[in-house]
């Protein structure tokens, strides 16, 4: 099942992980699983992703939907490659297994923005979480 979002700026992604899912002592990536629709227009350029229980950090992630121009790409993991199911993925956020359990839980609470235009067009089949 997916998803086709809507005319918004802001796209939120709350949820939470048993910790029997995590490896321990590990380097973990979350990826956004999408695919533009046919009659997506926008989304060529960054959009910032915030990690809002950590919002203090002032840390902020950047991804594209679209490839970038190559001259404009430092050191970015936030590419999108396709997937051998046709879907798009790309790299939305990183994180170490022990990163502040609560009740066994890991909170994922991560606040997309693009600044130029919206997310109209931007179909989401879900994230996926892998070790590094």
């Amino acid at each position: 099942m997916a998803v086709e979002l809507l005319r918004k700026q802001v796209f939120h992604i709350k949820c939470k992980i048993s910790s029997k899912m995590l490896s321990a002592n590990t380097e973990n990536v979350c990826y956004l699983v999408f695919k533009l629709s046919d009659k997506c227009c926008g989304l060529h350029g960054p959009v910032i992703v915030r990690d809002q229980f950590h919002w203090r950090s002032k840390e902020k992630g950047v991804l594209y939907f679209r490839p970038p121009n190559p001259c404009n790409i430092h050191e970015i993991d936030g590419i999108p490659e396709k997937r051998e199911d046709g879907w798009m993925e790309v790299i939305l956020w990183k994180y170490n297994s022990s990163y502040e359990l609560i009740n066994e839980y890991l909170f994922v609470n991560l606040k997309l923005v693009t600044y130029e235009g919206t997310m109209s067009g931007l179909i989401v089949r879900g994230i996926d979480f892998r070790t590094i």
